[in-house]
């Protein structure tokens, strides 16, 4: 199946009254005990991938492994970027194909969270991320 936007995920579920699960993914075991979950559920489900686990597994290690789970799967899957603090960080993640980032800019004075988060949405809408 691949990867799904995550604003279509959302706006599906929405109209259906149903939520989305959002699971934190490390490495396979965990991707294919979701996957195994979700498949048993008929459910959609957003992979999430902290900075943490990026600098872990590697980012092209957790692309791969979750674009592999999307593909094998029956139920939409979306790759998002969870708590991204890091312009350049979330950048990365964009490249790579994450259908959406969130980034984290609790830790800037508030006029600095807004720049960042202003800059960051721009970017990704220019080019389909949620």
């Amino acid at each position: 199946m691949g990867l799904v936007s995550v604003t279509e995920l959302l706006k599906r579920a929405e109209e259906g009254g149903y939520a989305v699960g959002a699971f934190n993914c490390n490495n396979m075991e965990i991707v294919q005990a979701i996957m195994a979950a979700a498949e048993a559920e008929r459910a959609p489900v957003i992979l999430q991938a902290s900075q943490g686990a990026i600098r872990y597994a590697g980012i092209n290690y957790i692309v791969a492994m979750v674009r592999e789970a999307a593909d094998q799967a029956t139920v939409p899957v979306a790759l998002h970027l969870d708590h991204g603090t890091d312009f350049n960080q979330v950048m990365l993640c964009i490249r790579h194909g994450f259908s959406s980032v969130m980034i984290d800019g609790s830790r800037l004075p508030l006029p600095e969270n807004i720049a960042l988060t202003k800059k960051v949405v721009e970017v990704a809408h220019a080019v389909g991320v949620s």
